[in-house]
């Protein structure tokens, strides 16, 4: 009996990771907004070299 508890617990656990790694990756930035904060991180007086 413990040992199904222990499984309904650790199936929990498990969709529970799922649910959040679902929500992190559509949060996830663009390669574009990634390039622009580099960007401006890099080159903070916003002066473009290109």
């Amino acid at each position: 009996m413990i040992a199904y508890g222990c499984l309904g617990i650790l199936f929990l656990f498990i969709i529970i990771k799922i649910a959040v790694y679902f929500g992190r990756q559509k949060k996830a930035p663009t390669p574009e907004d990634l390039d622009e904060t580099l960007l401006t991180i890099s080159n903070p007086r916003g002066d473009q070299t290109s």
